[in-house]
């Protein structure tokens, strides 16, 4: 997932840009969830996340809509939060005291290798907001 180099100096357009989920929604609601920016939500997807990757029509679209949702999570309870792009156009989340979270790239390891799930991952980032 790349983003427009325009939004490397406007987190807030860039979150506004990516807070648009209507493909995860619309899986969540096949599934009788709604979509929220909370973490429980966010619990929902991760025990889903391997079932949607074996269906053909959401397994290709997945690591994307799926890593915009954990970012959007991110930066909306983890104190310091922030989306950022990366010099190529690329949005990871910033944290205040400077460690970055390739959200995309994350849920490509968890499901590719079986790395760290999605509350795991938040769980990390809450406890390095805090400090």
């Amino acid at each position: 997932m790349f983003g427009p180099r325009g939004f490397v100096d406007d987190a807030d357009g860039l979150a506004s840009l990516l807070g648009r989920r209507e493909r995860l929604a619309a899986w969540l609601s096949a599934e009788g969830r709604s979509l929220e920016e909370t973490p429980e939500t966010l619990a929902v997807v991760d025990d889903l996340l391997d079932g949607w990757a074996m269906d053909p029509e959401i397994g290709p679209r997945l690591v994307n809509e799926v890593g915009v949702f954990l970012g959007c999570v991110m930066v909306r309870v983890v104190p310091g939060a922030r989306w950022q792009v990366w010099p190529n156009g690329h949005p990871v989340v910033h944290l205040d005291g400077g460690h970055e979270y390739d959200v995309v790239a994350l849920v490509e390891q968890r499901l590719r290798d079986n790395g760290p799930g999605l509350m795991e991952v938040f769980g990390d980032a809450g406890r390095r907001g805090q400090s």
